[in-house]
């Protein structure tokens, strides 16, 4: 492992499967783990914002490994369980679970996964209810974990442990 891979993953707080299977990319290793800090540190989307997309992602590819992954982070952001199932159910427009801006920023979310880009007309409406600067995050947000559910899928990574909804630190 070259000495800058080794000394950003030693300097890891939690090694989860994802990041350990990262390692056999040493070209990339350290970017990734630095768009890791970046979204879950100096993100302008809320952190429930972006949990609903993260959620919806998980959803959208099946992605097991994401959504468990997430349960617990999602849950400290403020994601509710009938949200959980409704995102889990793709009910993204449901009215008695999500507020005008959540249904307008997964919507957007959709548009991205489905078609690789968001209409004008939806892009508009969204912004709306969102700051250009949070759709540039919201955007980052869906890519990555799209990118991240086809990797921890396509190599089995399997779930990592947890107790007490914190990572058992590897």
């Amino acid at each position: 492992m070259p000495e800058r891979v080794k000394q950003r993953y030693e300097s890891l707080p939690t090694v989860v499967n994802f990041f350990r299977m990262m390692g056999y990319s040493p070209g990339t290793f350290v970017e990734v783990m630095d768009l890791t800090d970046a979204i879950f540190k100096r993100l302008t989307l809320s952190d429930y914002h972006k949990e609903l997309l993260v959620l919806q992602v998980a959803a959208h590819g099946g992605a097991e490994y994401e959504w468990e992954q997430h349960v617990s982070i999602s849950q400290a952001a403020g994601v509710r369980e009938d949200q959980f199932i409704a995102i889990a159910e793709q009910r993204f427009d449901d009215s008695e679970v999500f507020t005008v801006r959540e249904k307008s920023l997964l919507k957007f979310g959709k548009f991205m996964l489905e078609q690789g880009k968001v209409p004008g007309v939806v892009f508009k409406h969204t912004l709306e209810h969102f700051s250009i600067e949070e759709l540039a995050d919201a955007m980052i947000v869906i890519g990555y974990y799209n990118m991240l559910s086809g990797f921890i899928q396509t190599f089995n990574i399997p779930l990592d442990p947890q107790e007490n909804g914190n990572w058992v630190k590897g």
